[in-house]
């Protein structure tokens, strides 16, 4: 734990150094660049007129639903046994294919907007990329989401980073090898 502690300590001096020169750190908000640009906002149209679309198909089964369990309920009283439990069989039936197709569509419409949104984020983040580069940023973090989209690699400090780990290593084998000997 201590030797986890250190190290942190160490990137943190590391990136902190690495913040001071010329390179900066940024951050985006992908969240806020689906909804705000302009292609985000046609993505937005699209996805909200297949929910309609999806919405509208609810009503209408839930309708043909109701119409049907009136039906049976204007005519319970001139039923016979059989025939009301038949009638009532064929309304559980119903519902059930109902469910299922609207399952089905529910969970095709949900693939659709995770698919728009991920072609959508995709050719963003080139963007950003490219913005990233073209700028010669140091560090650039998501608000939304946790990591690191893109890093300089002049900003790497991998190497200081392995020496402290190899020096520490060094230092505790050589202590437990001292232990041993006691």
């Amino acid at each position: 734990m201590k030797n986890f502690l250190a190290l942190s300590l160490l990137l943190c001096v590391g990136l902190a150094n690495a913040a001071d020169s010329k390179y900066n750190l940024v951050s985006i908000d992908s969240i806020l660049l689906m909804q705000k640009s302009k292609e985000g906002q046609k993505v937005a149209k699209n996805i909200q007129k297949d929910v309609e679309t999806f919405q509208s198909l609810v009503k209408k089964e839930q309708s043909k639903l109701a119409s049907f369990q009136d039906e049976i309920g204007k005519q319970r009283s001139l039923l016979s046994e059989k025939a009301l439990h038949k009638k009532t069989q064929k309304l559980v039936k119903m519902k059930k294919k109902a469910e299922r197709k609207l399952a089905d569509n529910e969970e095709l419409l949900k693939e659709k907007i995770q698919k728009e949104q991920l072609k959508l984020r995709n050719k963003q983040m080139v963007i950003a990329n490219n913005l990233f580069k073209e700028k010669n940023w140091g560090l650039m973090i998501d608000k939304q989401t946790p990591g690191v989209l893109f890093v300089n690699n002049a900003i790497d400090v991998t190497d200081q980073i392995l020496k402290a780990v190899d020096a520490d290593y060094g230092s505790s084998n050589s202590e437990s090898k001292k232990e041993k000997s006691v």
